[in-house]
């Protein structure tokens, strides 16, 4: 026999998170005329099309009809069989596949084994997204939550913490951080609701000073976005450049350095030319990571192009000098 889980019809439309536990028969209360077909619209998002009983009315949760009852009652479905599945049904997946006769491959994975996937996966959903590939990011996206989940079912076979741990934390967080919605602070803006989370996470991490905060920074973050951010938070204060134009003088002063630079300093004066290009991408609002992605994409794809029109002229890259090779480049930039 199916556990019974019951719900008022009110509850379930106003909630924006709703699930059913696993194997549970589900039984939706106070059903009326008039909130019997969002109700119907938003089961059959969350569970698909499943089986259900209205009154004396049995079918496809899709072709019943209201027919005056107050109870719809979902049939249990067998997990294997379900056409949708939500965030508990994932741990449950993973847990069954770190089980003792679960996956080999699955059950013998730690936190640093897998640690490179979710940048990978993180990376994956940034280039749907640039893409504007929804379908993409729909999986991508799925594939990033993957790994978070992964990484609190093996925390919690260790004996670390578990989902449940990192569901409170995020949400505190959350709480915590946005004080001009969920306190008493205002914000009237972006600018303002941006500089209040700022405070926020600084109270929340005991940070007194912004070299603290620039410290905290992740040293693995990739530079570019490292760069970025001890910049803004430096800017954040009152040390930085007025504008991009001010800021672009210093790319040229360092550009001039590392040209003249001797072989011991050449790699710090080649720094110092990238953190000035970043500072001036900064104050422009670009992002340089995101920057830099799409140039070196850019790149790649016509440098195809080039290679292919070699090719076709029967020779290969090495045969032409850069002269030569420069003229298809810009060829092939002009036909974009």
């Amino acid at each position: 026999m199916s556990d019974i889980y019951t719900v008022q019809a009110s509850s379930l439309l106003q909630n924006r998170a709703f699930s059913v536990p696993q194997g549970a028969e589900l039984r939706v209360e106070g059903v009326n005329g008039e909130n019997f077909v969002p109700i119907k619209k938003k089961l059959l998002h969350i569970l698909g099309d499943v089986p259900c009983r209205l009154g004396e009315t049995e079918g496809k949760l899709s072709t019943v009809l209201y027919s005056g009852e107050t109870l719809l009652t979902v049939s249990a479905t067998d997990f294997l069989a379900a056409e949708r599945y939500g965030f508990y049904d994932l741990i449950y997946i993973i847990h069954r596949l770190r089980d003792e006769d679960g996956c080999e491959w699955d059950k013998v994975q730690t936190h640093e084994s897998i640690r490179s996937n979710a940048v990978e996966e993180a990376l994956e959903l940034v280039e749907a997204i640039n893409n504007k590939d929804i379908p993409n990011m729909r999986e991508e996206t799925g594939d990033v939550l993957l790994q978070g989940v992964f990484h609190a079912v093996m925390a919690e076979d260790f004996g670390e913490y578990d989902v449940y741990d990192v569901l409170t934390e995020v949400c505190k967080k959350l709480i915590f951080r946005h004080p001009h919605v969920f306190g008493t602070v205002k914000a009237a803006n972006a600018e303002e609701a941006l500089a209040a989370w700022e405070q926020a996470k600084m109270q929340e991490k005991k940070q007194k000073s912004v070299t603290e905060r620039m410290t905290h920074i992740a040293g693995s973050l990739p530079q570019t976005m490292r760069a970025a951010k001890v910049q803004k938070y430096a800017g954040n204060v009152g040390f930085d450049f007025p504008s991009a134009e001010e800021s672009a003088k210093k790319v040229t002063e360092e550009l001039a350095e590392f040209l003249a630079a001797e072989e011991k300093d050449k790699e710090m004066e080649g720094g110092d030319l990238l953190f000035a290009a970043i500072n001036t991408l900064r104050k422009r609002g670009v992002n340089p990571e995101m920057a830099l992605l799409r140039s070196v994409n850019k790149f790649v794809r016509r440098f195809s192009l080039v290679e292919e029109r070699v090719k076709a002229m029967g020779k290969e890259m090495k045969d032409l000098d850069i002269v030569a090779l420069d003229k298809i480049y810009d060829e092939v930039k002009r036909g974009e």
